[in-house]
């Protein structure tokens, strides 16, 4: 049974690598972005789970419903702030700092759920921490804006983490089909509503940007986090949370591929140390 696992994850952590590389050639605003990639991934799956997700809405809880709504919320803050980060750092450390969401989901766990931690996961909290310091510092000098943007995706991060703690006792009673189209779904009308407000274009886009978007829902958002979130329902998350670590490699890979965006040797140095955290704080309970 678990070869398939695997083999989802796989190509769920690959899809997810492709993700900052789209957005960074798409010429459209973060919040609209942001947008169709959830309410499009939302709408592609409805036809498939529009009876499942109101017969399983119906039949939960008013407290379990908040939960699932605040799931869709959390998720939105966490893409506005993640694509926006794009925009003011190197893609490198982007998809590095959002992806620390491990550490920040087991501090949560700690803090509100009463969870206990090993040694194991506070030395990668230690080890997350010094890297996220030496990353500010070189991007300080070698990118312009690299703190603004550094700091929306470590805010990505906490969001993700959120996200997780949220859906991490419904996804053992919701199926995962069911569960990311309430998410995207509750999560798309926050983020098409709040572009709205802020009068951020929501068309008259190139046919690239088109395709773009619609790539966007394909990959990173069907098959990379429908994946990351079916292998969640079958395996502990600190074996996820350990794969997941491949999705940055996957991104600056591409990035210094197709953009040109070659990392210095102290951002690299840097990120090693902020995935060596991730993975001490992901195997920790494995």
């Amino acid at each position: 049974m678990k070869i398939p696992v695997y083999f989802y994850l796989f190509f769920g952590v690959i899809a997810l690598g492709c993700s900052a590389i789209l957005i960074r050639l798409a010429d459209a605003e973060p919040l609209a972005i942001a947008a169709y990639r959830m309410g499009g991934g939302a709408l592609l799956l409805l036809p498939f789970t529009r009876h499942n997700v109101m017969e399983i809405w119906g039949a939960l809880s008013l407290k379990e419903k908040i939960i699932w709504a605040g799931s869709g919320i959390f998720l939105a803050f966490h893409f506005a702030f993640w694509i926006e980060s794009l925009s003011h750092t190197s893609v490198a450390s982007s998809v590095v700092l959002a992806t620390t969401n491990p550490i920040f989901a087991g501090i949560g766990g700690v803090v509100l759920l009463g969870e206990k931690e090993g040694r194991n996961f506070w030395l990668g909290v230690l080890l997350a921490i010094v890297g996220s310091s030496v990353l500010a510092y070189s991007d300080f000098v070698g990118w312009e804006g690299s703190f603004w943007g550094n700091s929306l995706a470590l805010s990505a991060a906490v969001m993700a983490s959120a996200y997780m703690l949220c859906g991490r006792k419904l996804r053992m009673r919701i199926p995962v089909a069911a569960y990311v189209t309430g998410c995207y779904g509750f999560s798309g009308v926050l983020l098409f509503g709040t572009a709205l407000i802020l009068e951020q274009p929501l068309a008259g886009y190139s046919n690239d940007t088109w395709l773009l978007l619609l790539a966007m829902i394909l990959i990173p958002t069907l098959i990379g986090h429908t994946s990351i979130n079916y292998a969640l329902g079958h395996l502990h998350p600190g074996k996820v949370a350990l794969a997941v670590v491949g999705e940055p490699l996957v991104a600056t890979a591409l990035a210094w591929w197709l953009l040109q965006e070659v990392p210095t040797s102290s951002r690299l140095f840097a990120c090693s140390i902020i995935l060596m955290g991730i993975v001490l704080g992901g195997r920790s309970k494995s």
